[in-house]
């Protein structure tokens, strides 16, 4: 009886410190999904499809700013709807924020970003490029890394930029419908990057 009503207290207490320290929890587990190195010129900027805008204007501010030792910016994306993909949309916005259009590299192909990450290695490849910035949103930063270091090998150096403005806020991103969803997205692509994808052979 008496160690019945002991199991009884410590569940109780779990209970309150898991009701107390949920929000504490929950930004913790938020947060984990945003990953930026120090930032350091490489040879060429990555900007990855999705979202509206803030991608692409963080990519062209770097560009801008000089850290593509190369002068060059790599988009990525597919189809999206008649004859535009994700990167040719991508295109005409940095080339009307001033990139030259000369300077862009299309991966045009890819509908994931494991497939970012092959079309982007076979771009890469062909130039002879060595390193790279990926620009990404913030939510999605920690597994695009990963995805691109998994994919890419260890003779390619990689930097994570992510966007610094951006619509998703990690505080109390539980409140709101959009983040949560985003949030719950990141972790179930993680579960199967973990699971169903290999390491690129290459």
């Amino acid at each position: 009886m008496f160690r019945c009503f002991k199991v009884l207290i410590i569940f109780v207490v779990l209970l309150g410190v898991l009701y107390l320290g949920h929000g504490i929890i929950l930004e913790k587990a938020g947060k984990y999904l945003y990953y930026k190195d120090e930032l350091k010129p490489a040879d060429v900027i990555v900007v990855l499809a999705g979202e509206e805008t803030e991608r692409v204007e963080h990519g062209v501010k770097l560009f801008k700013e000089g850290w593509a030792r190369k002068d060059r910016i790599i988009l990525t994306g597919g189809p999206l709807v008649w004859k535009y993909t994700w990167a040719s949309l991508m295109q005409e916005h940095a080339v009307h924020l001033g990139v030259p259009k000369s300077a862009i590299l299309l991966a045009d192909k890819s509908k994931t970003t494991v497939e970012d990450a092959i079309y982007t290695k076979e771009l890469m490849d062909k130039y002879g490029y060595k390193s790279c910035i990926i620009v990404t949103s913030p939510y999605h930063s920690r597994r695009a890394l990963k995805i691109f270091k998994k994919f890419m090998g260890d003779k390619i150096k990689i930097i994570s930029a992510p966007a610094g403005e951006s619509w998703f806020r990690f505080e109390e991103w539980w409140k709101r419908e959009r983040d949560r969803a985003r949030v719950l997205d990141e972790y179930s692509k993680f579960m199967w990057l973990m699971i169903f994808v290999p390491s690129s052979s290459g």
